[in-house]
């Protein structure tokens, strides 16, 4: 499952490493600040953090729009040149296609490239984004304090080092260089478990069960949002389905309201595809929030909402703009 492809181990990939770094400084101060007025919610801290990190990504989202929407505008006279050119395919007459299309661009000031550059942008700006959101206590220091005070307390078992590293043995996706005597590590198998998986870590280490079990019930109430467990998985018995199922209704609005201003400007295929990929790309989203954690989920939710907002806004601005 996609839930178990990263470790917690703070990225240290050239790129994104540092950018998941300032993410998640910006992603413990929140933590810190609502943890400050007695509020221990990992839910309001990935809204927050994920509203913040959305805003500040606006300047990018408004070029790519404003470059997609201006390369749907000129799609007839672009169609008109290349049907013009469709049976030369001599080097003259393909040279002389080129050169049409590079003045029509010229002349409606777009590139075929503008919405390239804000996407290999936002690449690694959303990799890091998920490197916090699945780290989760590898950047938020009073969850990862939660963690160490568990290990403190089991290290005291007398058979600890065999006991944690069959468990690390016995988990789906073993940590790799596993080693019971460092605490990140540990950390990142302790990090992956999902609440089941703590009923079972209890019953390893019982002879410390009764001291481990506040700190577990601490992690549970800080991962607890509206009744739904964000270290876990979405339960489809449970209200956890409301995750996927509200992801698929705001993934649809978003996909309907992207494709609104170009209907009508575009040929029979392409509007085909665009219907196709309308109701094809919720059901993807809905298939990848399943298979993640819900906090991931909940990320996915809040970006997509912000980004249909951000669609209606950037849409009515640039039919002010065209109007003027």
């Amino acid at each position: 499952m996609l839930s178990n492809i990263f470790v917690l181990t703070q990225s240290t990939t050239p790129i994104t490493g540092p950018i998941a770094k300032v993410f998640g400084m910006i992603m413990n101060t929140i933590y810190q600040m609502f943890s400050s007025i007695g509020i221990e919610s990992l839910g309001i801290s990935i809204i927050l953090f994920t509203v913040i990190i959305r805003i500040l990504m606006l300047p990018l989202a408004f070029k790519q729009q404003k470059s997609m929407l201006g390369m749907q505008a000129i799609q007839p006279k672009l169609k008109k040149i290349q049907d013009k050119y469709k049976n030369k395919k001599d080097a003259e007459s393909q040279n002389k296609m080129r050169m049409e299309m590079s003045t029509l661009y010229q002349e409606n000031n777009v590139s075929p490239f503008g919405g390239c550059l804000p996407l290999l942008v936002q690449f690694p700006i959303i990799m890091s984004l998920f490197a916090v959101l699945r780290n989760i206590p590898a950047y938020i220091v009073n969850i990862k304090n939660i963690y160490l005070g568990i290990i403190a307390t089991i290290k005291g078992v007398p058979d600890y080092t065999t006991l944690i590293t069959s468990v690390n043995e016995a988990s789906k996706t073993p940590i790799r260089n596993f080693d019971p005597m460092v605490d990140d590590k540990v950390v990142d198998l302790l990090g992956s478990f999902s609440s089941d998986k703590w009923v079972d870590f209890q019953n390893t280490f019982s002879s410390v069960a009764d001291k481990v079990e506040p700190m577990v019930n601490q992690l549970s109430d800080v991962n607890y949002f509206f009744g739904i467990n964000l270290a876990d998985n979405p339960d489809l018995m449970s209200i956890g389905l409301l995750i996927p199922l509200l992801n698929l209704v705001v993934q649809f609005l978003v996909m309907k309201t992207s494709q609104a201003r170009s209907a009508g400007k575009m040929d029979q295929k392409q509007a085909t595809t665009n219907k196709t990929m309308m109701y094809t790309m919720p059901l993807i989203t809905v298939f990848f929030v399943l298979s993640m954690p819900a906090g991931l989920g909940l990320y996915w939710l809040t970006s997509s909402s912000f980004q249909f907002v951000q669609q209606v806004i950037i849409n009515n601005h640039l039919d002010k703009d065209k109007k003027k």
